[in-house]
Formats: C-alpha cells, structure tokens, sequence
C-alpha cells in the first residue's frame, strides 16, 4: 500500500516521469506510451512505478488524477494549503477538485465530439496494399504473395514509399526489400531478396538477386530510377535501379547505424530526388543532411553539423543543429523540408540562400496540440516523414502521434488522418476517424492523393479524395 504524499507538498517527478504521466492521463496503455516515447513497455513500467511511489497512489485513475489537478503547474508542484488543515476542510476541498476534474475532462471529450460534428467531409481512406489480418497484434508482419493483388500480400512494416510513373508505387519492406504496386493493384518484388544466402550488391547484379541489407527508404525519379538508401555492413549507402533492373551503388556516405531504439526500428535516413538529378540524402546517425549533385562523384555537407540538438534557424543550414533527420521533400521551389524527428519539428533549407527555418513543431517536448493555430507553435512527437504539394501545403506523418497533419500555405496546421490513438481500422471513411499505427511516411501520387506507408499495422494506405 503507498502512503499518500501530504496534500499540497511538492511532488519531484522528472521530465520523463512526469511525461508518462501524462500520457496515462490520456488513457493510453504501457504498450502505446512504449510506442509513442520510443522505449520498452518494461522501461514504461519502471518509470510508472517511481510514479506510484512519489505520488502515493496504487491506480493508473488516481495518476490521471493528479495529472488533471497539476493543470500547467510546474513540475515541483507549489504548496497550495497549509499542511495542518483541519481534515474536514480538507475532504471538502479533495471534493472540490474532483468535481474540476470530472468537468475538465467532460470538456475535452465535448470538444472532441463537437470538433468531428462540425469537421467538413474530408478525404476517405483505404488500404491498397496489405492484408488486415496481419494487424497490429503481429510484431514480425510478413511477405507474401508477389504477383497477385497487393491487398492481400502481407507486408512487414513499409518504413518509405514513393510515387512512380504510369501510377505505380514503391514502398521499402523491413524484409530488406523494395516492392511494386502497380497501377492494376498487383505486387511485386524490384529490389532485394529475402533469401538468407543472397549475395551482396555489386555494379551491374539484377536488383532482386542480391541482399542490400538494412534498406529503408526509396526515392524515383523522373525517369522511373529507384534510389536505394540502406546500412549494408555498417555503412550507409545509396543504389540506383535503373529502369532495366541492374544496379549501381551511388554512393557510400560512411558508417551508419540502423534498426532503430525501442519499440521500432528507424528507418537508417531519408531520400529526396530532383528533377535535374540532385539527390538529397538524410543520414540520422550522422544528424546531416547531404545534397550530391547529378554528375558529381562526391557529396557535399547541406544541413546540419553533425550534433544531436536544436540550433540554426535563421541562419545557414550547415552550421545548424539536427536531432535524427529522417524524411525529406522538396517543393517547387527546391526548397527542401527535413523531418528533425528528435527535435519534434519540421524545418526548411531555402534554395535561393541556404538558410533553415521551423514550418512546424514548437521544439519543446514532444506532444499532440496545436491544430487550427500556428504550425510552429504546435507540438508533434517524432515526425518521421514529409510531403509537398504544389501549393505549398506541407503533409506530415506524426509518427508518435499515430496521425497525419496538415500545414497550409498559410502556416495553419490541422488534423488530417488518424484519431492520435495506435489502432487498425477506418478503411472506406474519412480519414480523420481512421486509426494507424506509427505512420512513418507520406508522398504524393500523380492524382494529388497522399500515400501513407501505416508503419506498425504492416499496410500502405492512401488518402482519396480532395485534401484541403
């Protein structure tokens, strides 16, 4: 049994306690705060524990509780009555809160119910590659049934995926390959192999005959290439799939790391291609973004100094802060947009002068707020993907959040796909109802409909519809 802290006594939980806290007060499970912070269900229970223990309660309620009571208070909470109050003063002021409590919640769930009430019809969402039956109780996913409808393949956590021409599309599967939906809906393996004896990849081998490691992102161009980003034997490496199936490494950007911390695997960076051949790589272990030029044998250094932090808006890319890049976009412009998942924002390098800026994310500790005020002044937990349309509007896969949001031309952000709660379901309704699972990338197709590579429950869905 816990004793309970004196009333109103300071309460010295740490960030990441307080964090959990928190995430308990929104009626997530260990598994899902696991998820959304990147760490064990066993490290969850740890924390939860020290939590019980300073707090004096034995339930996750009264946790939620407290939560609910602290309001924007500090962490150290102040002392708010004095500590020898008669007791049945003090009964009536526990009741007191409770009933603020009970009132703050109804609140926020009203708000919610209205917002959907009053939301306009939005676009709908279905799955176009992945079988449901996989789910997300499945950890390993699977790979099946190349050469038949993608819809029932079953894929293992699709990490990219990229829009091709004749309105095919490519997504990375953590089977360490790369595979093709077809503007009929069939499925089909272009690069990689799965079987355990495949060789490595050298100038000039078949792409489906060899093991290209650790591949996590796929980028193509305008002439149907695919460019491979993978960690094969510790360094991080970008291949070209020409149009004939036979590859050619690009380039080795030295030692990398993959498969991540915690509850995922990372994918090992991002990719990025112009239309007149530059390609701009994002190395997350390096925390640098580099931009290789058609023709160039070398990369050069376009953002980032190769330190773990936040630093560098309004000031040139290079000498900027990253905290893990992962995915990238470019509009256009040329300019380019990097998802600084570990800085919780989404930042852009100007073209014309090279200089970086924040078009989303506050930067303070990651959350779930914000939607119709100011992109910047919103909160996104680990954004691990970016897409631009040709407007301007920015398209962001909020990894942590389990949804999709949105940021204008104007710099408004909103909702776009997901109810922010980790699930599996919505098929053939607006997306803003749908549940995902640790969406890791977005990308426009041909038609102006967003892709959406549903990471955790081991789909590739699509937005359909018009998209605000």
């Amino acid at each position: 049994m816990c004793a309970s802290p004196v009333e109103g006594s300071p309460v010295n939980l740490s960030r990441r306690e307080l964090e959990i806290a928190g995430l308990v007060a929104q009626g997530l499970t260990n598994r899902e705060i696991a998820g959304r912070l990147f760490i064990s269900e066993r490290t969850v229970d740890g924390h939860l524990e020290h939590v019980r223990e300073k707090l004096g309660v034995n339930t996750r309620a009264q946790i939620a509780a407290w939560v609910v009571r602290q309001g924007t208070a500090p962490v150290v909470a102040p002392a708010s009555q004095p500590v020898n109050q008669p007791a049945q003063r003090r009964g009536g002021l526990v009741r007191r809160r409770w009933w603020v409590a009970a009132a703050v919640l109804l609140a926020v769930v009203a708000s919610g119910l209205v917002a959907q009430l009053v939301r306009p019809s939005g676009p709908r969402i279905e799955t176009i590659a992945g079988t449901k039956s996989v789910g997300t109780g499945n950890q390993s996913g699977g790979y099946s049934n190349d050469g038949y409808p993608a819809i029932n393949a079953q894929l293992r956590r699709p990490s990219d995926v990229a829009a091709g021409p004749r309105g095919s599309i490519f997504f990375a599967d953590q089977h360490k390959v790369v595979r093709e939906i077809t503007s009929k809906g069939i499925i089909s393996t272009v690069a990689g192999s799965t079987s355990p004896g495949a060789k490595p990849p050298t100038n000039g081998d078949v792409a489906t005959s060899v093991g290209f490691g650790y591949l996590s992102n796929v980028a193509v161009d305008k002439s149907g290439r695919l460019y491979l980003l993978t960690n094969l034997r510790g360094t991080l490496q970008v291949w070209i799939v020409g149009t004939d199936g036979f590859i050619t490494r690009l380039v080795n950007l030295g030692p990398s790391s993959g498969g991540g911390q915690g509850f995922w695997h990372m994918p090992v960076g991002g990719l990025a291609v112009a239309d007149d051949g530059t390609l701009y790589i994002a190395a997350r272990a390096e925390n640098k973004v580099w931009k290789l030029s058609a023709g160039d044998p070398f990369p050069t250094l376009y953002a980032g100094d190769g330190q773990a932090n936040f630093s560098g808006d309004q000031a040139a890319a290079k000498v900027a802060e990253l905290d893990s890049p992962l995915g990238l976009a470019l509009d256009r412009h040329q300019n380019l947009y990097i998802a600084d998942a570990g800085n919780n924002r989404v930042r852009r390098v100007d073209h014309a002068t090279g200089i970086i800026t924040t078009v989303a994310g506050s930067g303070k500790y990651y959350g779930d707020a914000g939607d119709g005020g100011t992109a910047t002044d919103a909160r996104l937990a680990f954004p691990f993907g970016v897409a631009v349309r040709g407007d301007g509007t920015i398209f962001i896969a909020d990894t942590g959040n389990n949804r999709l949001r949105e940021v204008s031309s104007s710099g408004r952000i909103s909702a776009l796909a997901g109810t922010g709660l980790s699930g599996l379901g919505g098929d053939g309704g607006q997306a803003i109802h749908a549940e995902l699972s640790a969406p890791e990338a977005v990308a426009l197709d041909a038609g102006g409909n967003l892709l959406v590579a549903d990471t955790e429950n081991h789909l590739v869905r699509e937005l359909m519809g018009p998209l605000p």
